[in-house]
């Protein structure tokens, strides 16, 4: 089906001020589904632009914040696909195959040949199939919050909040929710615990009806489908991370997906759960722009970081 290529410019604000190149917004659709990706230019790029796939709940709108950071790269594109944000609705029998398919149709639509990847939990399990499926399109990839299977507690959980949700029991749902993606307070060192379990709840409720039938779709879609795949990805440089204090992919769930890309590099980011890219924004985006400009992080102390790790093998490729 040909795809709608409208586009529209848009302002991006910087957050603290100064304003960033006018953002262009690009309407597509892929197997009859409409979908946006939003992108961001810079002056003088210095590498492949940034391909941003980021979790569940977030959207194309939810790395406004971060585009102060990632714009030193070049180019950066997040996106909307079916199923996510204002995109058009995807039943859960299209699985993450199909999301796949839909981003490799984006990075042509947009005329983009190799890109950069930052993938994040739900996105991590999107673009390591991009990978597998078309290596071609990517130059490095930087994974986050990925496990090599969903947790089994975690699988339950999903099942009781899509009953819920089906239920109209909304607030349950949002409390059990921010359970599961931030760490409870305690002993441990978690920044901005309080304020981040605060914005989740708040988020969470601020759902329109559509919104939920969304998030219930997105979950079936979860659990439906294959969520891992071992199979042959490209030999390209990875960096593999999450939060030190991340009880939803723990550190080791992580290190086990690592250990799969060859001559990955493996770390977390300190005083965080799940949810780093909010936790530590500025540090969180340091770190990616570091590794997508080939800086050579194993000699490098960062304060944000635990120590890098090597964990892939090499033949794998």
């Amino acid at each position: 089906m040909p795809s709608d290529t409208s586009s529209v410019h848009i302002p991006s604000q910087a957050l603290g001020g100064g304003a960033f190149p006018d953002a262009e917004e690009r309407r597509l659709s892929w197997q009859g589904y409409a979908y946006t990706a939003r992108i961001v230019r810079r002056g003088t790029p210095v590498t492949e632009p940034l391909l941003v796939l980021g979790g569940s709940d977030q959207t194309r709108y939810s790395w406004v914040r971060h585009e102060r950071w990632l714009g030193e790269l070049g180019t950066v594109i997040t996106v909307d696909l079916p199923g996510f944000g204002d995109a058009d609705f995807l039943p859960a029998e299209h699985g993450i195959d199909f999301l796949a398919e839909c981003a490799h149709h984006m990075l042509r639509e947009l005329g983009l040949g190799p890109v950069n990847l930052y993938a994040g939990c739900y996105g991590g399990a999107i673009g390591l199939r991009l990978a597998q499926r078309h290596p071609e399109h990517l130059r490095r990839v930087a994974v986050q919050g990925m496990p090599d299977q969903v947790p089994g507690w975690f699988a339950e959980a999903i099942v009781g909040w899509v009953r819920m949700l089906r239920e109209g029991r909304v607030e349950e749902t949002a409390q059990e929710f921010v359970r599961c993606f931030v760490p409870p307070a305690g002993d441990l060192t978690v920044r901005k615990q309080a304020a981040l379990a605060r914005l989740m709840y708040q988020q969470f409720m601020a759902q329109t009806p559509r919104d939920v039938t969304v998030t219930v779709e997105r979950n079936r879609r979860l659990l439906a489908h294959e969520w891992y795949r071992r199979a042959s990805v490209p030999a390209v440089p990875y960096l593999v991370f999450t939060g030190e204090h991340d009880t939803l992919t723990t550190p080791d769930m992580v290190r086990a997906v690592a250990a799969d890309l060859p001559g990955s590099r493996f770390t977390t980011i300190a005083e965080c759960g799940h949810l780093a890219h909010l936790q530590r924004p500025q540090d969180f985006c340091d770190l990616l722009v570091r590794f997508f400009r080939d800086e050579p992080l194993e000699n490098m102390a960062l304060p944000y970081c635990g120590p890098f790790e090597y964990c892939g093998a090499l033949e794998k490729n």
